[in-house]
């Protein structure tokens, strides 16, 4: 028969063992309900201009980053963003070293992710205000999000020319309620006011 001692250190470890299983699905599960599964749109502004992402989430993972045809120097960002993109699948993980001689790509293509996977995490219900500088200076705004997505965007304040702003003022919220995103088409004639709208609502949902 056993001694009391083996069976309470076989008893010891079996327990140790069933904690690390139950560790490793609950974080399973946990990755696999924060992220929705689908393809997310991000963007943010490199050395020449825009760098845009298209991130798939599969399982709750980041299955594929695609980045879209952008304005950067071939020689310099190409080896920098294929990098990045292989660091961030094989990690899981959007907090990664920039590539020394890219910093400002590099800088581009992971804060661009990083706005991606937010809109894959969803929204938390709540109220909230973001600002962003349009044409005539600042443009406040507030998101209501209810049921996990956006319900309402209101703009509180701003200073643009009312027959200019107007109707992106009115669009605009239309828009990224109907695609619950806030990237969406700009209003005709009212570039800055459209943007401004947009980052404010981008500000408001990320807690910048």
């Amino acid at each position: 028969m056993l001694s009391m001692q083996v069976r309470r250190n076989v008893s010891l470890i079996l327990l140790v063992g069933l904690l690390i299983v139950t560790g490793v699905v609950w974080s399973m599960g946990s990755q696999a309900e924060g992220l929705k599964d689908g393809v997310y749109f991000g963007q943010a502004q490199g050395f020449a201009g825009n760098v845009g992402v298209d991130v798939t989430i599969s399982g709750g993972r980041i299955a594929k980053i695609e980045v879209r045809p952008h304005d950067e120097t071939p020689f310099v960002a190409g080896p920098a963003i294929e990098k990045l993109v292989q660091t961030i699948v094989e990690t899981q993980n959007t907090d990664t070293d920039i590539v020394t001689g890219a910093t400002y790509t590099s800088k581009a293509l992971i804060a661009a992710v990083k706005q991606a996977v937010r809109k894959a995490e969803g929204f938390k219900d709540g109220v909230y205000k973001g600002s962003a500088e349009g044409f005539g200076g600042t443009v406040t705004v507030e998101v209501t999000v209810a049921g996990g997505a956006i319900a309402k965007v209101a703009v509180l304040e701003n200073n643009e020319t009312p027959s200019i702003a107007e109707n992106a003022i009115k669009q605009i919220p239309e828009a990224i309620v109907a695609q619950q995103s806030w990237e969406v088409d700009v209003v005709s004639g009212a570039t800055y006011t459209s943007k401004a709208i947009m980052a404010a609502v981008e500000t408001a949902l990320s807690g910048e």
